[in-house]
């Protein structure tokens, strides 16, 4: 009884989400969302004719359509502007209910990252808005351009880097929290084809906004293996239709105001589009990032693919390989070893109408050393869901998104409810409104 009540309180918030604006954006059956590592769509949500990736292929496509909060601006004459100057203001609330079948010990999903504890109650995941002006690389002209995102949730206590909001405690803070998800400064260079520059606090493995991913939950190489945000400088150049590239220098995995070690790593990333149905993606971090450490270089490595293998049927596949030398080991001993990990994901979509889009994900995360996830295990997890955009011809009710998803984990250690179980079997829904 109670688990159904949860339920129609969850269903009730999405109902008072639909009120007020009167534009759209493309809904979920309209576009594929990318691997969970490859990251940061420059404008949220994608229009419909961006690649499966979640990050557009350069240069960056304004939106095709308005969301609520620029078609409010427009009621008072300001959205024309900002569109002319290629200003878009824009944001997203998400909301969810989890429960863990198991009942693990202190109500903590082991192994998850933004979903880590079973909810009694409605969790405030995110509200997020952001401001960017996109910029437009050509030979012949420089331009300025740029984003700032704030943050407010239960997701932020994850996302703090270090020296910008990481004063509040991750299990000891307030539930809901703030952070400065991104604020970087983008500069179009004439040069060759048109260079992009970018600097500041950025993501660049990873997306955070649940509208770039097939389900709420993630998978553990999203959250374990690779870095969620990065402050530095990186230039991205388009070497041909097919190819681009993007390299950088940063602080190091989730550092910002402040430096762990006072040294730099070195990142880039290589897409290829293959054709109009596939394209893919190498991505590369690596340099010292232990703490007061200015060797042991700390390497991770990603692959992700996306083949659409029909106009409703896409394909996604997301490899990683990470390792990291004198790493310390999660035992009451202490010491230290060569830290390993490596796994893959594989996603399937299925778009059945307007409406509904159908998800499956399959994932095996390889954790020798248990430098990522505290325990030196093999952890593998079979997730489905649907994506249900209820109201994908109304003018306000296309925002909206519920994904409900099923999900079971496996590790070959006792790992779950507080190390006493080999598994877990969760259910999981969410609700988005984009703004």
């Amino acid at each position: 009884m109670r688990f159904s009540a949860r339920l129609i309180g969850l269903t009730a918030f999405a109902a008072l989400l639909i009120v007020g604006g009167n534009a759209a954006v493309v809904s979920a059956a309209d576009t594929v969302a990318a691997p969970e590592n490859e990251a940061a769509a420059t404008t949220s949500p994608p229009p419909a004719d961006q690649s499966p990736f979640g990050e557009k292929y350069y240069p960056a496509i304004a939106p095709t359509r308005r969301r609520p909060l620029m078609s409010l601006l427009d009621q008072h004459g300001l959205a024309d502007g900002l569109e002319d100057a290629r200003i878009n203001l824009f944001g997203h609330v998400e909301a969810s209910f989890e429960y863990n079948f198991v009942d693990p010990a202190g109500d903590f999903n082991a192994g998850r990252v933004f979903d880590f504890k079973q909810h009694a109650d409605l969790l405030f995941n995110q509200l997020d808005l952001a401001a960017e002006r996109i910029v437009m690389p050509n030979r012949d002209e420089w331009d300025v351009g740029g984003r700032v995102e704030m943050l407010y949730g239960s997701d932020a206590r994850f996302l703090h880097a270090h020296g910008l909001g990481d004063n509040q405690d991750l299990f000891d803070g307030p539930e809901n929290q703030f952070d400065l998800l991104q604020a970087y400064v983008d500069i179009a260079v004439p040069w060759g084809s048109g260079l992009r520059i970018r600097a500041g606090k950025f993501l660049f493995f990873k997306q955070v906004d649940p509208n770039a991913s097939v389900f709420y939950s993630h998978s553990y190489t999203f959250g374990a293996a690779l870095p969620f945000t990065l402050t530095g400088v990186s230039g991205l150049y388009n070497l041909s239709d097919d190819w681009s590239l993007e390299a950088g220098i940063s602080r190091g995995w989730g550092q910002a105001l402040e430096d762990n070690n006072g040294m730099i790593d070195f990142f880039g990333r290589a897409r290829h589009t293959l054709s109009d149905r596939t394209s893919y993606a190498f991505m590369l971090i690596t340099g010292p990032e232990l703490d007061d450490k200015k060797g042991d270089w700390r390497t991770a490595v990603d692959f992700v693919i996306t083949h659409k293998a029909t106009d409703d049927l896409t394909f996604l596949g997301d490899f990683v390989f990470g390792w990291q030398p004198d790493a310390p080991e999660p035992t009451v001993s202490g010491g230290t070893t060569t830290a390993t990990w490596y796994g893959a994901a594989g996603y399937a979509v299925f778009r059945v109408d307007d409406r509904y889009s159908l998800g499956a994900r399959a994932e095996w995360y390889r954790d020798s050393g248990g430098f990522t996830t505290g325990v030196d295990q093999n952890l593998f997890e079979l997730t489905g869901g649907v994506t249900i955009t209820p109201f994908p011809r109304n003018e306000v009710g296309q925002n909206l998104k519920v994904r409900p998803e099923l999900r079971w984990d496996y590790s070959t250690e006792d790992y779950f409810d507080g190390l006493s179980k080999h598994s877990q079997v969760t259910f999981a829904l969410d609700v988005i409104f984009n703004f």
